[in-house]
């Protein structure tokens, strides 16, 4: 329980944890709103500390908690029938999870979810890549400059991002389909934030805003544009508010904002709340590299009356980005470095996407038409399928209505059109179509409060 108390030096909080002890957060006098929401959240971080040491300090002394082991004791462990009275000992946990693993996050349970299945779903390759592009729990140092903590400041103790983490991993482990599990994680999530968008102060937390951009995500690989569209614009307000109240923010979680928006955008249609010049943290310019990167690649230059001015300068960045990669110095273990190629890759991508439908069918289609079959030709595949159920919903439902754009576009119907035609079978197939037929989870008109 916190006591506030106030003297003509300023005002101090006294914050009692479970084993009477005390900590002291001082503000000097005529705090400002910034201010006062940092002495809470040190106040707030300070009390779940106590409460995980308090925890910790009962198990020792009860002898239950966990013994130490060498790997020649895992080794041989793994070697020996399992008893079912056998008590639990401490797992090795990949390097490769490490991030977000439930022994560095939760090494006493006190999570509000279940550290075995947390620990089950991070094993599948599908889900640790769930959370991208708000966070990563990365395989390689090459995408650690985005990584949990450098997002979010914090532990995995809050519940609403906790529990929306959960249910992207969920969907991503079942291959898209929503089971009982997932519903039960994205109603507990839910519930966690609107009760969060009820206080300016709770609701205006990098938490926050990460568990509705995994919201987000979810409903973008299930094609539900509405969906995204307004948890999208949940998130817009917030960081509004935010910019409002003067209220800081991680470079992580606008990069996170910045990359689910285009995502979204590039895959749905949806509108976009942000571009590449709305985070000054994100914001790439040309001043960092030497001049003569910057020059049009030979070809390009031979037929550069044929193209715009803007993909001009777009086509510039791209031979810069290539310079810079290719440079001795390069280093993909440093997250300074990988986070300023970040930045540039999304001046780049921001300034490319085009909104034209027409244009955007005709090169999905003849690019998986004359892919090889694999992963390419079923990107292609998923992308129009997707496609199909949102940004083209209602234009070309017939083979008749698709070639009569493609064909205004580069086209010959003796090198095309049969392929075509087989691809587009491919594409409407009733038994590949059947993931698109999953409902929303739901209207939240009432997401955030005013």
């Amino acid at each position: 329980m916190a006591r506030i108390t106030h003297s003509s030096r300023g005002t101090s909080r006294e914050l009692a944890s479970a084993a009477g002890n005390f900590h002291f957060v001082t503000v000097e006098a005529a705090p400002s709103k910034a201010e006062q929401l940092a002495s809470r959240r040190q106040a707030r971080s300070y009390a779940v500390k106590q409460a995980l040491e308090n925890k910790r300090k009962l198990q020792q002394e009860a002898g239950d908690n966990f013994r130490v082991a060498t790997s020649q004791d895992v080794v041989r462990r793994n070697n020996k029938p399992k008893s079912q009275g056998a008590q639990a000992e401490v797992r090795l946990v990949p390097t490769t999870c490490s991030s977000l693993s439930p022994s560095a996050l939760d090494p006493f349970q006190t999570l509000a979810v279940n550290s075995t299945r947390l620990q089950a779903l991070l094993s599948t390759h599908e889900a640790r890549c769930a959370s991208e592009p708000v966070f990563t729990i990365a395989r390689e140092q090459t995408r650690d400059f985005q990584n949990f903590r450098r997002v979010f400041r914090t532990g995995f103790v809050d519940p609403a991002l906790l529990n929306a983490v959960m249910l992207s991993l969920a969907v991503a482990a079942a291959n898209g389909r929503i089971d009982g599990e997932c519903l039960g994680y994205r109603g507990k999530a839910i519930s966690y934030i609107r009760e969060r968008v009820g206080s300016r102060n709770e609701a205006t937390t990098e938490s926050t805003i990460g568990a509705i951009l995994l919201l987000a995500g979810v409903e973008a690989r299930l094609g539900v544009k509405s969906q995204v569209q307004l948890h999208l614009g949940a998130v817009r307000q917030l960081l509004d508010l935010c910019e409002k109240e003067s209220i800081p923010l991680t470079g992580g979680i606008k990069r996170a904002v910045f990359w689910q928006d285009l995502n979204a955008a590039i895959l749905l249609g949806s509108s976009r709340i942000v571009d590449h010049t709305t985070f000054s943290e994100l914001r790439w310019t040309r001043d960092a590299l030497p001049a003569d990167f910057f020059a049009i690649p030979v070809g390009f230059q031979a037929r550069s009356h044929l193209f715009p001015l803007e993909l001009l300068e777009v086509l510039k960045d791209v031979r810069a980005l290539q310079w810079v990669r290719d440079r001795p110095i390069y280093s993909r273990t440093n997250p300074f470095e990988m986070a300023r190629i970040n930045d540039q890759i999304a001046s780049i991508q921001s300034r490319l996407w085009d909104e034209d439908p027409d244009l955007l069918l005709w090169l999905l289609y003849i690019g998986g038409t004359f892919a090889p079959r694999g992963s390419v030709r079923s990107s292609y595949l998923g992308l129009l399928r997707s496609n199909h159920a949102t940004r083209f919903k209602g234009l070309y439902e017939s083979l008749a209505e698709s070639l009569e754009v493609l064909k205004q576009f580069i086209w010959s119907d003796v090198a095309f059109l049969s392929h075509v035609e087989a691809f587009w079978g491919e594409v409407h197939s009733p038994d590949q179509l059947k993931m698109y037929g999953i409902d929303s989870f739901g209207r939240l008109d009432d997401f955030i409060g005013h």
